[in-house]
């Protein structure tokens, strides 16, 4: 279950971005304006239900899809966390919570389905309502369109730190990785170049407990078949044993050796992409943590680019942290795209 709500990732991403594009201007930019800021935690969606219906088979189904573990993480951790009110409780703070599933049961309801609309009671919110006659309906509704509502919250989350890291960017770091690629993500003011080589370069915020990093590599393209999962799978092994050392003597980033990575084909904003998900290790050491790529040939087709996010957080659940670096590589734009939006 799990799996393939990120294995078709391609079209919902799309599907969702087109529904709160839309959504988002039919609210209306002056009123937008006036919103309070939303409320609630990163991944935290608000379910408003009957409760009868929330303890029965539909509150099941919608715990089951909501709450389905989240890919390759080192410890099993939800894709949300769920808060539950009732429609009539449904008022006062509820009303900024940043995700709400609002499920609207009753016979005398003229169109059914599933609907996402944004900004309605706050900013950036949005809100999935699922409209129908029976419970039963609801439940078959929620079942259908599983992927449709997990990857439009994704997203909207996405979009968030997007606008974060766009807004607080560090342009210094930004201007010296598209230099280097042709183009850049954007970086949020405390990520620093920790190194910067032609073909490597090594982003990074660090605490104490908690390393979010985000390693480019650039290598020439020559076939097709450099695209491969076989190939990159090799290729990143190569690349992290060369550039990325451990603590000790002869320790160096590696694969998970128990969880073989998965590999998507994406697309984002009109470029297509490769993604690679896993776990990565430090051989002979004890270190180690989750990862995505996204691999892509540059607009010349003489290099593929790899932006590789990983995180390093022992003492906590990785979920947050995660979807922070993932959001970052999400945000690149090519050199020319920047220079339009100046």
């Amino acid at each position: 279950m799990r799996m393939n709500i990120f294995s078709k990732i391609t079209t919902l991403l799309l599907t969702a971005a087109m529904i709160l594009t839309s959504c988002g201007n039919n609210t209306g930019k002056d009123r937008s304006k006036y919103l309070p800021s939303i409320t609630g935690n990163a991944g935290e969606v608000l379910v408003v239900i009957n409760k009868g219906y929330w303890e029965g088979e539909l509150g099941s189904r919608l715990r089951e899809i909501l709450t389905s573990e989240y890919p390759y993480l080192p410890q099993r951790e939800p894709v949300f966390k769920l808060l539950n009110a009732t429609p009539g409780g449904f008022s006062g703070s509820y009303l900024l919570h940043r995700n709400i599933i609002i499920v609207n049961v009753s016979p005398e309801i003229d169109t059914t389905g599933v609907k996402i609309t944004t900004d309605a009671w706050a900013k950036p919110q949005i809100i999935v309502t699922v409209s129908a006659t029976t419970p039963e309906e609801a439940t078959d509704l929620v079942t259908h369109n599983d992927e449709l509502i997990i990857n439009a919250i994704e997203q909207y989350e996405r979009n968030r730190i997007i606008a974060n890291s766009t807004k607080y960017e560090d342009r210094e770091v930004r201007m010296a990785v598209t230099e280097n690629i042709g183009g850049s993500p954007y970086f949020p003011k405390g990520f620093t170049m920790k190194k910067n080589t032609p073909d490597f370069m090594w982003i990074s915020q660090e605490t104490t407990h908690v390393n979010q990093g985000i390693l480019i590599f650039k290598f020439p393209y020559t076939e097709s078949s450099q695209l491969t999962p076989e190939y990159l799978k090799d290729k990143l092994y190569d690349l992290w044993q060369a550039n990325v050392p451990g603590m000790r003597d002869n320790s160096y980033m590696t694969f998970n050796k128990v969880i073989e990575p998965g590999f998507n084909t994406i697309s984002y904003q009109g470029e297509s992409m490769i993604e690679m998900r896993g776990l990565w290790e430090v051989e002979n050491d004890y270190m180690g943590g989750p990862f995505v790529c996204h691999i892509f040939p540059d607009r010349e087709r003489k290099n593929i680019i790899i932006l590789n996010a990983f995180v390093y957080a022992p003492k906590y659940d990785k979920r947050k942290y995660l979807r922070q670096v993932e959001s970052i590589i999400y945000s690149f734009k090519w050199q020319e795209n920047l220079e339009v939006e100046k």
